[in-house]
């Protein structure tokens, strides 16, 4: 093979290989959260799955054990409710009745498992389309 072969078949490659993450890229920027309401309404097609939901955080659930570093809280979004539990540190006072997402799936006894936990910043974040989860 020659060298002008090989250095075409490379660039190729490496080109295949950028569109590939940019493509992946943008599909997870596009499908950042659902709203509780949607987790709610079609959670038969969200169990077992790994995901981040958004909602209000109800500012009278919350419950945070310092010994455990457990917080418990209730997200909410219209009519709908889901239960919350996040081991880690609390944050700060401001994000009671704030925009939260909480990224984990839901756990048994139908309490949502929390691995992160991030305060929405409504100018940079949107919700997932309805119908459309991965």
């Amino acid at each position: 093979m020659n060298r002008r072969l090989r250095l075409q078949i490379g660039t190729v490659v490496v080109l295949a290989a950028l569109v590939y993450l940019g493509i992946m890229a943008a599909h997870n920027f596009s499908q950042y959260f659902v709203p509780v309401s949607q987790y709610r309404s079609e959670f038969t097609s969200f169990a077992h799955k790994t995901l981040r939901v958004q909602g209000k955080l109800l500012a009278n659930s919350v419950h945070y054990d310092p010994a455990t570093e457990v917080l418990t809280f209730v997200l909410a979004s219209g009519q709908a409710r889901l239960p919350v539990r996040y081991v880690g540190s609390m944050p700060s006072e401001q994000f009671k009745n704030a925009n939260a997402i909480v990224e984990g799936s839901m756990g048994q006894h139908g309490v949502f498992l929390a691995k992160q936990l991030l305060i929405q910043c409504p100018d940079h974040i949107q919700a997932l389309p309805s119908g459309k989860a991965s």
